[in-house]
């Protein structure tokens, strides 16, 4: 039942669940709810509780009421949650929650920081993070990977953050946020990339044609050597463009133009082919059609950057060989300044 204590000058008057009148006061509220309000007058207060009353008179004829004895048993604060970086990652910390003993259906929000707190972000139900929390990121113990843990996504490389954790179990018991986890870092993006020649580790980066003999193929003294690692979590790719599109003499002004095709049986023509590949681990690296011909199968070689190598993950030690391949007829201009100039770029989805 809720009730009411009024006071007027010296005489109480107790109100019982009937709507109340009169002439000389208005009562500001008549059903509480949970934990009710306040409502006074220059010449009274009202206090209301669905708690007990302290049996007290306060100042003034006010008659005080407590706030009552607790109802509901409050979930426990969990102690600090364990963070960690167990996979080197730029975007991404490992976070095991720590229960505190609350009961298997009890469901936990996380609270994330990169500066103690002055701005809290929450884990979201999917892993990332937001500045809002919604009742369904509180998840279970086993929701959020029990004893193993779970992941938070999409942080900033190189940065140091901080978890907390509340609980909650049932209506109105939740806890607040217990203390903080110790800081930890996530790691710099990071490539490594280079270009040389299987005969030169250090520039110019020249291959040659030891000649053009029509009607035979030839491939190049030397294979251009690419290196790689990056931590890039959704790896990447390397690409290659020619400057003149096939194999130019300016003397001649002439072109052995660049193409997609089998040289054993094509007339003419020059381009790449991806050959020896691997990875130290990670990765893996793999070579793109149409360089991942055999034999004397070569992809065209344009003025527009092509994708040559691929990879879904990181790689530690990737490295691959690109051979050049060329072929002329008896047509074609004797010259020995058939030239073309590579350039090879590595982009990684980080």
């Amino acid at each position: 039942m809720v009730s009411f204590a009024g006071i007027l000058t010296a005489t109480m008057l107790s109100l019982f669940a009937a709507s109340p009148a009169s002439t000389n006061f208005t009562l500001k509220s008549f059903d509480f709810g949970n934990g009710g309000v306040t409502s006074s007058s220059s010449s009274y207060n009202l206090n209301g509780t669905t708690g007990t009353q302290t049996g007290a008179s306060g100042t003034n004829g006010v008659t005080i009421i407590s706030s009552g004895r607790n109802v509901t048993q409050n979930a426990s604060v969990p102690p600090s949650a364990t963070l960690t970086n167990p996979s080197g990652s730029y975007n991404k910390l490992r976070i095991v929650i720590n229960t505190a003993g609350n009961p298997s259906d009890t469901r936990y929000a996380v609270a994330i920081s990169s500066n103690g707190f002055t701005t809290t972000n929450y884990v979201q139900s999917d892993n990332s993070v937001s500045p809002v929390l919604g009742i369904e990121d509180y998840q279970t113990y086993i929701q959020w990977g029990s004893a193993t843990g779970f992941d938070v996504l999409g942080l900033q490389p190189n940065t140091t953050y901080a978890v907390k954790v509340s609980a909650y179990q049932g209506a109105f018991t939740a806890t607040a946020f217990g203390p903080a986890s110790a800081n930890v870092a996530t790691q710099p993006t990071t490539i490594t990339f280079s270009v040389a020649t299987t005969a030169n580790s250090t520039p110019p980066f020249n291959v040659n044609f030891a000649e053009l003999a029509a009607n035979t193929v030839f491939t190049a003294n030397a294979n251009a050597l690419i290196n790689l690692t990056t931590n890039a979590a959704s790896g990447g790719a390397i690409y290659m463009k020619g400057a003149n599109a096939g194999l130019l003499s300016s003397s001649k002004s002439f072109t052995i133009a660049s193409a997609t095709a089998d040289l054993s049986i094509a007339a003419s023509g020059y381009g790449a082919q991806v050959g020896t590949i691997g990875q130290t681990s990670g990765g893996p690296l793999s070579a793109t059609a149409p360089f991942a011909g055999t034999i004397n199968s070569v992809g065209q070689i344009t003025a527009d950057l092509q994708k040559i190598l691929g990879l879904s993950s990181p790689v530690t030690g990737g490295s691959a060989e690109i051979k050049f391949m060329a072929k002329t007829t008896s047509s074609t201009p004797a010259a020995n300044d058939y030239a073309d100039t590579e350039t090879i770029v590595a982009a990684m989805k980080f």
